[in-house]
């Protein structure tokens, strides 16, 4: 399958697991290798934010941009924070995506947004979503995930709630009409 980097996968309705049920994941890397997206359309609960930003020593009220939004980004190695922002701010270990979106992993980010430095626009998550060789290209052969081109202003501005199903409708269907199972026939 051509690289699905760049690109936006929409759980289908039977994928009911805890940790995919009405995710959009925006795909990072994919190769022979494997892959690796972030969820984009899951916030944290605003305490267990509260607690991450205060272990970070992040979220002063002096600081001229507060961080207060933290989003679940995968069930792998979820005490690891990623920032998927607009591609203006690089620092060292940011990794260039496409031509709207960065990715960084490296903590001088928050920092820097903290302080009014940072990107335009950002989006910290914890944790990710990886897949072995071939095992993400098996489950879509096996109709657990649409596969659309990504965009920017999608991630950082439509409402987190109408992601799953606005996605869909990028690829021309209403996700809310599915039922049943995914499968091969």
């Amino acid at each position: 399958m051509d690289s699905l980097r760049d690109h936006f996968l929409i759980s289908m309705p039977h994928l009911t697991d805890g940790f995919f049920e009405k995710t959009v994941i925006y795909i990072c890397d994919h190769d022979t290798q494997g892959s690796m997206g972030l969820v984009i359309n899951r916030p944290l609960p605003s305490a267990k934010a509260a607690i991450i930003l205060q272990a970070l020593e992040l979220g002063s009220s002096e600081s001229p941009e507060v961080i207060k939004d933290i989003y679940y980004g995968g069930p792998v190695q979820p005490s690891v924070g990623f920032v998927l922002h607009t591609p203006e701010y690089e620092v060292e270990g940011t990794l260039p995506i496409s031509s709207e979106i960065s990715l960084t992993t490296n903590l001088t980010i928050m920092r820097d947004i903290e302080a009014g430095r940072g990107p335009e626009r950002y989006r910290f998550t914890m944790g990710y979503a990886g897949w072995g060789p071939e095992q993400l290209d098996r489950e879509i052969a096996n109709g657990d995930w649409l596969v659309v081109p990504a965009s920017g202003e999608f991630i950082f501005e439509k409402a987190d709630h109408a992601k799953w199903s606005e996605a869909a409708r990028k690829f021309g269907i209403e996700i809310s009409q599915f039922y049943g199972f995914g499968g091969e026939a």
